[in-house]
């Protein structure tokens, strides 16, 4: 492996399995001082796993770690802040009920750095201003945005010292304005001589970033390219070991009868403390139709959608599925005709019970899983099941395995797989590739264009800006509780689109706005 007095970190022959499935097979990596460094590759390929093992989350089973030269033993994340490396998690993790302050102290403290809170205060506001943050130290978290926590948990990394820093999908969820500040906060450090470990599914944000890419397949390194020289189609390649790019005539839409599969009206939501979350919203999403809302998280998305699931009560209005009002479905009725993929996928998902068993929690009780109406015919759920997993490319070993083991990506299309199985009326996806890589996306683009022109109506709910204009063909966007209906997809500037998911009006009003 080339090193040389540059090289900050250094892997050698790390292996690491679970279960009796290998997720790293003798993985070499390497780290220069100042350089940005990409891990690509599919759901399952061991990235994260990877620098997990780096960041003392997992012990390796065998293989050996260097930093700066001297072979190091990493057995937890304090020891990792130690030898200067800190990981900024895909999913902020910070305590809601206190405020930026007190939750970086309580970071700071808890690996020995003592500092009054009066030092640490202005060391978050030096450390905001100097990267364009813009964070209070006395906001409470609870008030803060999805990419405000994160901001929050970079600053974290950065007042504790570390010279290498871990960044696991942190732009999934961002605007494009926010991934771009992300993306100058990258390239910031990087010339103060700092080294970034960026694992991400994007290929354009690779090739936008990188200094070098380390490609994954299947637990083993599959190449090593400098970003600079990389192709997308390089990429691609080297990640799947084919090429796939959906093809424009696959969007082909299918023509059907201008009838709506749901209608919601005028309908107002209140939350546990009566503040009003969804404010008079009204929309239609036809057969045959991919009605795509926009919006960044907190804004009211998921509470809409959970009413149109039934899962959460209406104030005033109606929805109305079919033409039929959600009050008269019941809840086992609304399961069947609505497939719903929510934003947080392992709370539809039983994590300790196996694959065959999760597949089957919607139709468990219909005539072809049900024997007489008495027992569930658990050979017919394994078969389904099996089926499952080769259609929709869930990397597990076999129906048994318990659905826990599976990475998030493939738990996410365990679930797009089961509420599709079901034959549904209206699909309700929200984020539904979030967690999944360049191969797995463009499946579960292919499948929702499938159901369209079936003639399902499909209500795509996503904070991706690219993800929204590319499969909607009506696209809205949800701020603070409104929806604003911005046309169709050919007819949306994305500028415009932005503005309204962060101030709720664009900066020239315009006639788009019905």
């Amino acid at each position: 492996m080339e090193k040389n007095e540059e090289t900050i970190i250094i892997m050698k022959n790390i292996n690491k399995s679970f279960y009796g499935y290998k997720a790293l097979d003798n993985v070499d990596f390497y780290l220069r001082r100042g350089e940005i460094h990409v891990i690509l590759g599919e759901n399952g390929a061991g990235k994260t796993t990877l620098v997990k093992v780096l960041s003392g989350l997992y012990s390796p089973d065998s293989g050996e770690i260097y930093i700066n030269g001297e072979k190091v033993e990493i057995k937890s994340s304090k020891e990792a802040v130690k030898y200067g490396i800190a990981m900024v998690n895909q999913y902020p993790q910070l305590v809601e009920e206190l405020s930026v302050l007190d939750n970086i102290s309580l970071s700071l403290h808890d690996i020995g750095v003592l500092k009054s809170m009066w030092r640490i205060y202005d060391d978050i506001i030096r450390v905001s201003d100097k990267y364009g943050f813009r964070i209070n130290p006395k906001e409470k978290v609870s008030n803060l945005s999805f990419s405000e926590r994160q901001r929050v948990e970079i600053i974290k990394a950065i007042l504790l010292d570390a010279d290498v820093i871990i960044m696991d999908e942190p732009t999934t969820l961002l605007t494009t304005r926010e991934r771009k500040l992300i993306y100058q906060f990258m390239k910031k450090i990087k010339n103060e001589g700092k080294s970034i470990i960026l694992i991400t599914h994007k290929l354009s944000e690779a090739l936008e970033v990188a200094d070098k890419i380390t490609i994954l397949r299947k637990g083993k390194v599959v190449g090593r390219v400098d970003g600079d020289k990389a192709t997308y189609e390089d990429l691609i390649r080297l990640m799947f070991s084919k090429n796939y790019i959906l093809r424009k005539s696959e969007f082909k839409k299918a023509e059907y009868p201008d009838e709506n599969v749901l209608e919601v009206d005028k309908i107002s939501i209140l939350d546990e403390y009566g503040r009003k979350i969804i404010d008079n919203v009204s929309f239609n999403v036809k057969k045959g139709e991919i009605f795509g809302i926009a919006g960044i998280a907190g804004n009211g998305q998921i509470e809409l959608v959970e009413a149109i699931y039934k899962l959460r009560k209406i104030n005033k209005g109606d929805i109305r599925i079919l033409g039929k009002s959600i009050r008269k479905y019941s809840e086992r009725e609304i399961k069947r005709i609505i497939g719903y993929i929510p934003d947080k996928i392992p709370q539809a998902v039983i994590l300790d019970m196996p694959l065959y068993e999760n597949a089957i929690l919607k139709n468990y009780d219909t005539s072809e899983i049900c024997r007489n109406k008495i027992s569930i015919d658990y050979r017919k759920a394994y078969e389904i099941t099996d089926n499952l997993i080769k259609e929709f490319n869930i990397a597990a070993e076999n129906p048994n395995v318990n659905a826990g083991h599976l990475s998030g990506g493939n738990l996410q299309k365990l679930v797009l797989a089961r509420e599709l199985s079901i034959d549904p009326e209206l699909i309700i996806a929200v984020n539904p590739t979030k967690t999944l890589d360049y191969m797995s996306t463009e499946a579960v683009y292919r499948i929702l264009n499938k159901f369209r022109n079936m003639g399902k109506g499909i209500l795509l709910v996503s904070e991706d800006t690219e993800e929204i204009l590319r499969l909607s063909d009506e696209v809205a966007v949800i701020y603070e509780g409104k929806i604003f209906l911005l046309g169709k997809r050919d007819e949306v500037d994305l500028d415009i689109m932005e503005d309204y998911m962060v101030r709720g009006e664009a900066k020239e009003r315009t006639s788009i706005i019905k």
